[in-house]
């Protein structure tokens, strides 16, 4: 990944934190066929390892896991992204010398692919996941809980499903956020995407307010 200094995020902890807050991330490997990828939910597991490791699923009836077990792997999380015009920089009155770019936040995950076709793996980990987005989304006694569900519904679901982990071996991530702009420009961005009427837009804003330096 391309990483200028002014956009670098060098921090295990801060970049495991975007993974965490991205959730949902593309699972990309290299085979005889080619490139393969698979999007899925994850959760980080910090205490795993030196750098931690992701814990996820696939369909069973996906054939991407099937050839990937101790293959290397990059997981590509985007975040927040919006497009910038150069009208909301005051620079853009004072000189001119201004052009478009695109804000954002990307992190990549480097390692290697552990399969697991183990019932009580992949209940333990469809366990964790849910809670961890119940919990963020819900409150008691609102929460579902895969023990709402009958027994022998919930054994079929999991039969079609097999666990993918991820031992992270490095990881990579950039906040793109006008940080290299004066503070005028920054906080005429911020406050145009804050106005937009895409709703994705209004997340960048945000993410801009938390994260300036």
């Amino acid at each position: 990944m391309y990483r200028p200094a002014a956009f670098d995020v060098a921090e295990l902890d801060a970049m495991l934190d975007m993974v965490d807050e991205a959730a949902f991330g593309h699972l990309v490997t290299s085979g005889p066929d080619g490139f393969a990828s698979t999007s899925l939910p994850f959760l980080v597991d910090r205490e795993h390892g030196s750098s931690g490791c992701l814990r996820g699923h696939l369909a069973r009836a996906n054939p991407h896991w099937r050839t990937i077990q101790g293959a290397s792997t990059l997981v590509i999380f985007p975040l927040a992204d919006g497009y910038v015009s150069p009208a909301w920089y005051p620079s853009k009155v004072e000189h001119g010398r201004v052009v478009p770019t695109w804000n954002y936040e990307l992190v990549h995950v480097h390692g290697t692919v552990r399969i697991h076709d183990n019932p009580a793996w992949v209940r333990t980990l469809v366990t964790d996941l849910t809670d961890r987005h119940e919990t963020a989304r819900s409150a008691p006694p609102a929460r579902w809980q895969v023990t709402d569900a009958p027994t022998d519904f919930i054994d079929k679901q999991l039969r079609a499903i097999v666990g993918v982990e991820v031992e992270i071996s490095s990881i990579e991530a950039k906040r793109k956020l006008s940080q290299n702009r004066p503070e005028g420009d920054r906080t005429g961005v911020a406050t145009a995407l804050a106005k937009s009427e895409r709703s994705g837009d209004h997340v960048v804003a945000e993410t801009m307010r938390r994260n300036r330096r």
